[in-house]
């Protein structure tokens, strides 16, 4: 949601890859650190992409029901630990 409201004019998705570090960390403790999130997404960044834009393109039409495949690779990279 972060993203969408795009509150600086450059880095709004590191702000939001950084706001998802912390808050796994406030989660899950310090094995956190071991998530490769910014790799996991570097690798899939076609995917990255799509998922974002699939649940919607401005703030006051997101559809956070279609979130779910962005969040999946959140998921996969905890597999990867």
């Amino acid at each position: 949601m972060f993203v969408k409201i795009h509150p600086f004019q450059d880095g709004n998705g590191r702000a939001v890859r950084l706001i998802e570090k912390w808050f796994l960390l406030v989660k899950l403790g310090e094995r956190a650190h071991s998530i490769q999130l910014e790799k996991n997404y570097y690798q899939k960044l076609t995917d990255y992409y799509r998922n974002i834009k699939s649940f919607g393109l401005e703030y006051v039409t997101l559809n956070y029901h279609k979130s779910i495949d962005f969040l999946l690779i959140t998921e996969q990279s905890m597999g990867e630990e």
